[in-house]
């Protein structure tokens, strides 16, 4: 089954019919009460991906596509960000860094606005490297037909804090500590088995997929 592609950007409105295409395609399914709720909160969630990056400055096409055993969120769109904007968003931080950038959905706004400008070839020193190291443990660069594009997925970020949690002389100090339990407290990465990240240019491609009752 795939729900109706609706038309995105930011506005109260179209986020409500996001909700209701949901709770429709839930209802369709014959899903539970509860999960029914969990599929509004990563749509919700999914949302919240875009919001903020640029104002709402976005357009976006949103859909859910799936069966019975699993459902995959898919928001598809163009993110519209130079480097004078996000220049803009980080001097009105005092510590000079993307105070915004907080939780795992915050940092993820982040990478997609900061590699958006890396593929514009925009970035400046001055905003280059603001994204957390670790946080760019889950994605990789690639090279294709229509030039560089960039990967990045919620599993593999979480593998990589996993070999980094290993207490090697039993003391209880893990490295990467703070990031691991920002994980575990985030919605969307309790709820989602996966997201996964594409950029190319100024395209954003994001799904969220998630088992039934997982």
């Amino acid at each position: 089954m795939e729900t109706e592609h609706i038309y995105v950007d930011g506005e109260e409105k179209s986020a409500d019919e996001v909700l209701t295409a949901s709770e429709k395609y839930a209802a369709d399914q014959g899903f539970s009460e509860q999960e029914s709720l969990r599929l509004r909160l990563l749509s919700e969630e999914l949302l919240g991906l875009l919001n903020g990056i640029t104002s709402d400055d976005y357009t976006a096409l949103f859909w859910i596509e799936g069966d019975k055993k699993v459902s995959r969120l898919h928001l598809n769109g163009k993110i519209n960000m130079t480097s004078q904007r996000r220049e803009e968003l980080i001097s009105t931080a005092k510590s000079g860094r993307n105070e915004a950038a907080v939780g795992i959905v915050g940092k993820i706004r982040d990478m997609i606005a900061v590699s958006v400008l890396r593929m514009n070839e925009e970035l400046t020193p001055d905003v280059d490297g603001l994204m957390p190291d670790y946080f760019g443990a889950g994605s990789e660069m690639m090279m294709s037909g229509v030039g560089p594009s960039m990967a990045w997925s919620l599993n593999a970020y979480r593998n990589a804090l996993e070999d980094g949690m290993i207490d090697l002389d039993q003391t209880g100090e893990f490295e990467k500590r703070e990031p691991w339990d920002e994980l575990e407290r985030s919605v969307i990465a309790n709820l989602a088995d996966d997201v996964k990240v594409k950029i190319v240019g100024d395209d954003v491609e994001i799904l969220v997929e998630r088992s039934v009752g997982s």
